[in-house]
């Protein structure tokens, strides 16, 4: 029944703060992936051997590539394909909690502490292209619980899956290693787990050296690692609090309801070595990046959830049965009475989703009255920080007009209609949330 509340509650949470908003629309990078995918449409082997520069992700490129198919330009399709990862990832901690040796009311605290992190799930579910870090996490996890089980040509697989969904996964042969290594009590590493972990690698290395893939030289400069000490530390910091605050918190209450003091057992200690190493290990690439993002946390999360699942499973231990019963309704309840701040969390990706749908209607709409080429202007409501074309198109604007449409169309975003250029053929500004369209130059 504890458990089952636990269940509940994380039922309620994903109807409330996920189900109404998935895939309100496309933003930013997803026009990127959608046109990868309409050419790997026409020429299958680009998606192994890319021709344009950018990230090798041939996995997340696949995957645009059947929604592409099934749904086309209807958003509501991907939205769902990225709650099947989010649910497949839920699933899968609790899998691994319990491969390392945690008892099943421990993994299912593990695998609720994960799913409601407040940081970078949300992004990753509600952004179309947030489904790297949700396949990254997924594929990682499934790795490791094929290693923590001895099923090692199934770690490779799911490796060489992890290596085609995002780039951080290069540390991830190496965290596995580390992880076996514990596991078999510091006694050896087998021949076979070595070969294993290594071999998906070296497959992927070679065939990343035949794309224009990003490299640590032509990668954007936001993109290309730092040893900046003021950075590092910053990172650190920012990662450690997106990744550990929650469960921080949950093991803290669960230590007052408990009101007990106990010494680490063995299994506790275990899991603490192990959720050390993910965490440093699925940070090994971020933590050097200029830029920042609370996708890069979506993984080593999962190492701080299994701590705090075997911290609050060993408190409730050494507790009486009557402290005990506590801790899941009250971790439940809490969950679903913060359901209106994750929602308004959520606004912006949600907001921005919105509007960029709009856009694209009122374009269709306009579509047939336009010509092939020639420039479009989006002019943002003037003070609205939210609700705005950058916020739907970053800088991408020009390629998403152009992937969806087809036409040979430039696109500029501007903050005043009066700095608008002449002979434009469609000029269109947001009021209100309203796409409205001022003039038609052509």
């Amino acid at each position: 029944m504890q458990i089952a509340l636990l269940g509940l509650a994380w039922f309620v949470f994903v109807l409330a703060v996920y189900c109404p908003d998935l895939g309100r629309g496309f933003v930013k990078d997803d026009f990127t992936w959608i046109r990868a995918a309409k050419n790997a449409l026409a020429q299958p082997s680009r998606i192994l051997v890319p021709s344009e520069p950018g990230f090798y992700r041939p996995l997340i490129t696949t995957s645009f590539l059947l929604d592409y198919r099934i749904h086309r330009w209807r958003p509501r399709g991907y939205g769902w394909t990225n709650l099947g990862l989010y649910v497949a990832c839920t699933f899968a901690v609790a899998a691994l909690a319990s491969a390392i040796g945690l008892p099943i009311t421990a993994a299912i605290i593990a695998a609720f502490l994960w799913a409601v992190n407040p940081h970078g799930i949300n992004m990753g579910v509600l952004w179309l292209s947030g489904r790297t870090s949700l396949c990254l996490t997924l594929f990682s996890i499934g790795a490791a619980w094929a290693f923590a089980q001895h099923k090692f040509v199934w770690g490779a697989v799911f490796i060489g899956c992890a290596l085609g969904s995002k780039e951080e996964a290069v540390a991830l042969p190496f965290v596995l290693l580390v992880w076996h290594w514990l596991l078999e009590d510091r006694r050896r590493v087998s021949v076979t787990a070595l070969l294993c972990a290594v071999l998906p690698l070296a497959v992927y290395g070679v065939l990343r050296a035949r794309t224009a893939a990003f490299t640590l030289t032509t990668a954007p400069s936001f993109y290309r690692l730092t040893a900046d000490p003021a950075l590092l530390l910053r990172n650190i910091g920012e990662y450690l609090d997106r990744s550990t605050t929650l469960v921080a918190f949950a093991t803290l209450l669960v230590a007052g309801i408990t009101q007990t003091r106990c010494t680490a057992d063995a299994t506790t200690k275990r899991v603490a070595l192990l959720a050390s190493s993910w965490w440093v290990g699925m940070l090994a690439i971020t933590i050097w990046l200029p830029v920042r993002s609370s996708l890069y946390a979506v993984g080593p999360s999962v190492g701080s959830a299994l701590l705090g699942a075997a911290l609050i499973d060993r408190l409730r231990s050494c507790t009486t049965v009557t402290r005990r019963v506590l801790v899941e309704p009250v971790l439940a309840a809490l969950v679903v009475a913060a359901i209106p701040i994750y929602q308004m969390r959520d606004a912006p990706w949600v907001e921005g989703a919105r509007v960029s749908q709009r856009t694209l209607t009122k374009v269709r709409e306009d579509s047939p009255h336009l010509p092939h080429a020639g420039m479009i202007v989006l002019t943002d409501q003037e003070g609205e920080t939210v609700s705005n074309f950058r916020n739907a198109f970053g800088d991408l604007s020009t390629e998403a007009l152009q992937t969806v449409f087809d036409r040979k169309w430039d696109v500029v975003i501007l903050d005043d209609p009066d700095a608008a250029p002449q002979n434009v053929i469609a000029h269109y500004r947001l009021q209100s949330g309203r796409i409205v369209e001022l003039n038609r130059g052509m």
